[in-house]
């Protein structure tokens, strides 16, 4: 007689446990933000008033940049999250072990993200396939060089539609905080431009780098529920 075979468990939810676990660790995952977004802090600081357009469209243009910059640290932000997913630990331990997964993953993502710009380069649509495959590099327990990035290929290849919903959602966010902050803070300047203007142009980017610090956690711990939970979900299976 032939058996059959049962059908596979359906997968774990994931998104009310990273809204939990987002909510119960905001502090140390901001923390852990702006540890991962320190260049784009950075560059937001040392922002000067522009003094005409020319100066504005650059800090304009700087603004951008840091939106684009700011990837790399959210990539490096998930492994962060990643170790606050996996267990249940206090404030301080959740930030400790943030820190050492960020600080491990930093070389990976930086790999992943060189393989992105490859791919961004032979075009948008290998382009945004890696993304949705690298994602979480900065996630994976591996040690050394590639194999982060091949397990964070494998495990995405298993669930590429969630993982891919949940790296669009963060490139969304990203995309809407440049936005809002651009229509509220940048807009085009008048002539001569008033010094009130100027002054809010460079409030702009220092409004981005705000936003990004403390919107960045949510999708990263989504990202690391996801894999954590699914990883755990396929081995109980």
């Amino acid at each position: 007689m032939e058996t059959r075979r049962s059908p596979d468990p359906p997968p774990p939810p994931v998104l009310a446990p990273a809204l939990a676990t987002w909510l119960r660790y905001a502090a140390p995952l901001t923390a852990l933000s702006a540890v991962a977004l320190a260049p784009v802090i950075a560059l937001a600081l040392r922002a000067q008033v522009p003094v005409d357009a020319a100066s504005s469209n650059a800090m304009v243009a700087r603004g951008w940049a840091m939106i684009a910059l700011a990837w790399l640290g959210q990539l490096v932000l998930i492994g962060g999250a990643t170790a606050v997913t996996t267990a249940r630990p206090s404030q301080l331990a959740a930030f400790t072990r943030g820190l050492v997964r960020e600080l491990r993953a930093i070389v990976p993502c930086l790999a992943a993200i060189a393989a992105i710009a490859v791919g961004c380069l032979a075009g948008i649509v290998p382009g945004v396939v890696p993304i949705a495959l690298l994602v979480l590099t900065g996630a994976s327990e591996q040690r050394g060089l590639p194999a982060p990035l091949v397990d964070s290929i494998g495990f995405a290849r298993r669930h590429l539609a969630v993982v891919a919903l949940a790296a669009g959602a963060m490139l969304a966010l990203d995309l809407a905080i440049g936005v809002v902050a651009q229509l509220a803070f940048a807009r085009p300047l008048a002539r001569p431009p008033a010094p009130g203007q100027l002054v809010a142009v460079r409030q702009f980017v220092r409004v981005i780098a705000i936003a990004l610090v403390v919107a960045s956690p949510l999708p990263a711990t989504v990202l690391a529920a996801i894999r954590t939970r699914r990883a755990l979900g396929r081995q109980a299976a």
